[in-house]
Formats: structure tokens, sequence, C-alpha cells
């Protein structure tokens, strides 16, 4: 399978050769180089080893990425990257870490394979990733056409320890849109399906989750009436089928939108924006309405059920400050289907300012609605390499948020740089969690002061922060305090090293507390500015009421990054490079 892919892409690279040399025009393709390519690679080794009876890690993992970008005669792009690991996790995923993808590019024709994504619509497809083909085709200055095809998720079979069944899906997809000066039209649509024959177990198992079929259609639109003044709107529907398992035993011709037989729901979603450009910045008006319910297989996540209409401002005076407004009402239960209608103002506050030269402030606050990956701390304390922890599909919706931020600088000269930054964030979460349930209905304080010390000449930074982090659940509440200290040290711009020590005491209403002590050691070679050799060292210690276990991990990373071109000069063939 992988030599016919790799076959696949040869031809596919020949036949665009030919393509250029055919059309381009033959002045244009001789002064251009023939092929320039950059490019890199990396191979990670890591080895855990921990005192404790359970291996919570692989012994030895392995991680190997590369790149390559190769542009032939100024004109075609063909970018090329992959990702690949031999640590497998316990529990399987609809999205593997291993990746291999690649972007062609001639002109105004792009075309991806591999694992890529695409965005049509918030409404249709927008940023699911895919294992299949795309194309985007921008002719002229007005026209622009994309399209893909592809799996947007593996099969996930049931097990014994729980992992969530997937069944494998693939997708379809089109946007035609035409765009000028003074406005733009589009529109797209989005065809998902479940693939009920890729799990293996039957509708009257109790763990059965049901097939889906999805069909979603949308439209956008951009209107400039006046010189400052435009309109923007857009709309979605979506046609789900939330049960098709009884196709499994039949020979059932498929309608093209979605299958009409089983649990079929209608949905539909729009939005418009009014803004006016002026003197003193910009003014608008919005309106959106989400259906309750309304999904679209196209899409990680989507808000929906409310009704927004909100008033929008922003101005910046010079350099000094940066202001954004967003505020009006919202209310859900569209439908009526609840027994409460929340109705409440929203808005969001953005300001930044440039106080003085030295001194700056920063801060936001937002009760609208919106989805966050939310780094457990205890994670981040825990982890002994940058491969740890790699699930960004985990998400939590937050309902509001609030941070503010102030940087000073106590000295800013040639040879020495001194600073101090004091921060704090606040999170509350939303009452029901439709992914990860570790932060359902929580309030989550965090603060932070941290000094940085440098000396330029001599390569040298030291810093140390105090983190407190407060976290309200409904069970129980968890403080936890940390420190840290990391001092960077460079020799001879060839030899760069490392060393950061964290400690950390977590205490819980209970008198139930744990104590982690972290410890890095980092050394690393670059031989010249192609290669590199970096070594990791890591300790961490926990300990708690009922046990003390330590894990060792030692993380061998080499990488190699290069670049060359091939030229004619005077009919001849010229080579330039770094290797």
């Amino acid at each position: 399978m992988r030599f016919g892919m790799l076959r696949s892409i040869c031809i596919l690279y020949l036949i665009m050769i030919h393509f250029i040399v055919m059309t381009q025009d033959i002045e244009e393709i001789i002064k251009a180089p023939i092929i320039s390519t950059y490019g890199g690679f990396s191979l990670s080794q890591i080895g855990t080893h921990s005192t404790d009876t359970v291996q919570v890690t692989q012994p030895y993992a392995y991680y190997i990425s590369a790149n390559v970008n190769s542009k032939l005669y100024g004109v075609i792009d063909l970018p090329v990257s992959f990702s690949y690991t031999n640590n497998k996790s316990d529990y399987q995923t609809p999205n593997p870490f291993n990746h291999f993808s690649i972007v062609p590019s001639y002109k105004w024709i792009k075309t991806y394979m591999g694992y890529s994504s695409m965005e049509f619509s918030p409404y249709t497809l927008a940023g699911h990733e895919f294992l299949g083909g795309g194309i985007e085709l921008t002719p002229g200055d007005n026209f622009k056409i994309m399209a893909m095809a592809g799996r947007l998720n593996q099969a996930v079979n049931p097990d014994s320890i729980g992992s969530e069944i997937t069944y494998m899906k693939v997708g379809t997809g089109m946007k035609l849109e035409y765009i000028e000066e003074r406005f733009t039209v589009g529109v797209n649509f989005f065809k998902a399906k479940d693939d009920f024959s890729s799990v293996n177990y039957t509708t009257y198992d109790s763990s059965f989750v049901k097939p889906e079929d999805n069909f979603t259609w949308g439209g956008n639109c951009r209107i400039k009436p006046f010189e400052k003044t435009e309109f923007v709107g857009e709309y979605g529907m979506s046609l789900i089928n939330t049960d098709i398992s009884y196709l499994h035993n039949k020979n059932d011709i498929q309608n093209f939108m979605v299958s009409r037989e089983g649990e079929l729901f209608t949905f539909h979603a729009y939005r418009g924006s009014l803004i006016q450009t002026t003197s003193i910045g910009k003014v608008g008006v919005s309106y959106e309405r989400v259906d309750p319910n309304y999904r679209t297989l196209g899409t990680y996540y989507t808000n929906n059920d409310f009704e927004n209409v909100t008033f929008d401002f922003s101005t910046s005076i010079k350099k000094w400050l940066t202001f954004a407004f967003n505020g009006g009402l919202q209310r859900n239960n569209l439908n009526n289907q609840n027994t409460q209608t929340n109705r409440r103002q929203i808005f969001s506050v953005n300001i930044s300012s440039s106080v003085t030269e030295k001194l700056s402030l920063s801060g936001m606050f937002s009760n609208l609605s919106s989805y966050v990956n939310i780094r457990n701390t205890y994670d981040v304390l825990e982890q002994t390499n940058e491969f740890q922890n790699l699930d960004t599909l985990s998400f939590t919706q937050i309902n509001l948020s609030a941070s503010g931020n102030a940087n000073y600088r106590l000295r800013a000269t040639k040879s020495q740089m001194q600073s101090i930054n004091i921060g704090f964030a606040y999170q509350e979460t939303a009452d029901i969690q439709h992914d990860d349930q570790k932060f359902i209905a929580s309030k989550i304080y965090n603060s932070n002061i941290a000094y940085q010390f440098g000396l330029i000449k001599q390569k040298l930074n030291i810093s140390t922060s105090v983190n407190h982090n407060l976290s309200k659940i409904p069970m129980a509440d968890m403080n936890m305090l940390s420190s840290n200290l990391s001092v960077n040290k460079a020799f001879y711009d060839k030899i760069k090293t490392a060393l950061s020590t964290t400690y950390s005491h977590t205490f819980t209403a209970d008198n139930s507390d744990m104590k982690i002590i972290n410890v890095r050691i980092t050394a690393g070679y670059t031989i010249k500015k192609a290669h590199s050799i970096n070594l990791n060292l890591a300790m961490v210690n926990r300990i708690t009421q009922l046990k003390n276990s330590t894990q060792y991990s030692a993380n061998l990373a080499y990488s190699y990054n290069f670049n060359f071109n091939l030229k004619r000069d005077n009919k001849k063939i010229k080579y330039e490079g770094n290797f």
C-alpha cells in the first residue's frame, strides 16, 4: 500500500513537470532555478523507567518527522511532510499521530494529499482533519473553487479498557465562490457518513453507538455598497440522520443528500453583520441564530441553541492603546424544549496598552461560550518529554473567562535585561460537557509572578516564577502552589545548556496532599548550522500519602536541516546549498 502511494506521487510529480514545460513561458523557466528545496528531519529516542510497579509509559519509544519543500522552475510548490512513532497508546483514537501529507501547487492550482484540513464554513466543514485528497483553484482574480474527499475518522472498536467507539467516517464536499471588490458570493456543501460495517459489534450490544449520515450546505455573501460600509452574511443548513444502522442489511440506493429512513432532523444557522469604518474606529452590529442541536460532522464542536444580537466597536490610539468591545443580548431554548429559558447580557472586552516604554498592560473579559483545550496543570508538571499528552482534541466548554497581565522592564541595555511579569486568569466551565468531563462545572483561578534576568554578551538567562492554581469543582477544591527556577547558558553559539527545576505542592480540603519535584537537564550541540544533537534528562518524583514514586527519562534527539538550489549559469547547471 505504501509502495502504491509512493508510485502515485512519483507519477503525479512527473505529470506536473511535463505540464509546466509545455505551458509555462520558456523565458521565465530559464531565469528561474530548476529546483529550490529546503527541509528537515528529526529523530527522537526516549527511554523511560519508573520505580512504580505500574509503568504508565512505554519503556522505549521513538518519534520521526520530516518535511521537504521543493519549488520547480519557480512556479510549482511541492511541500511534503510526515510523522511516525512506535508509541502505541492503550486507548485507541480516531485521529492517529502518524501522519503523511503532500501539498503541491502550481500557479492558481493547489492540491492536498494525505492528512489535510480545509475550511468551507463554520456551519459545514471547518478545520476537521481528513485523510484523502483536496484541491483549491483560484483562476483569475474572481473565482475560488475548493473540493475534498477523504476519511474523517478511523474506526475504533470496543475493547476492555473503555476506548470510545468510533465508526470510520468518510466525507466529501465542495465550495464555489465569486469575488469582486464590492461584493462576494459563495455556496458550499459537505456530505459525511459513518461506515456501520467498520466496527465489530451489533445493535444488540449494550455499548451500541448509532451510526450517522449528514448533509450540510451553506451560502455566504459580502456586500460593500459604500467605501466604508460593509455587510457580511452566512447561512448553513444541516440535514442529519442519527441512526442508519438499518442500512447494514439492506441493498438500499442512498439519496445523494442523506438517507431518508431513520431518525432524520433538519437544522438551520445564520448570521449577519453590518460594519461601518469611521474616524474613531470600526462600529458594527451583528446577529446570529443557531438552532438547538445544530451540528455537522465536518467540525469537532459547534455551539448551538442560541440567538445573539450584539454591538461591536474597536479602535486604536496610535501605538499606545488598542480597545475592542462586543456586547449585546443572548437567549437560548429557541424551540421551547427546555423548562427554563436564559436571557442574558453577553459581552467581551479586550484592551492592551503600552503605558510607558517600560510598562505594558493587557486584559480581557468574556462571557461568550467557547471551546478550549485546558492543559491539566498536573499533567504538565509530571511531563518528562514533549511527546506526552498529545491529546489536543480534548476540549472543554468555557462560559466565562477573564485575564490580566502586566509586564515591567526593570532594565534593558545592550549588556543586560531584567523584567518582571504578573498575570491572573479565571475560567468558568459549563455545567454540561460533551467531551472532557474532568472540568465539568468548575471554576479555575490561576495567578503567577515571574522574574527574568539576562546577560546578553555572556548568553546567560535566569528566570524564576511562582504560580498558584485553585480549581473549585463540585466535589472538592484543589489548591496547587508551585515554584520554578531555570538557567540557560550558551557557549560559542554551538553549545546550549539548560537546567530547570520545579517544585509543587497540591492539597485539598480533606487534607490529602501531593508533592511533585521535576528536574530537567538539557544539552545541545549544533554542527555547521545543519545538524543538531540534543540530550534531555528528566526526573519526576511524586510523593503522596500512599506512596513515593520516581520516573526517569532520557531523550536523545537528532535534527537535520538542509537547503539547495539548482540553477542555469551560462548554459551550465550550477549547484548551491547547505547540507
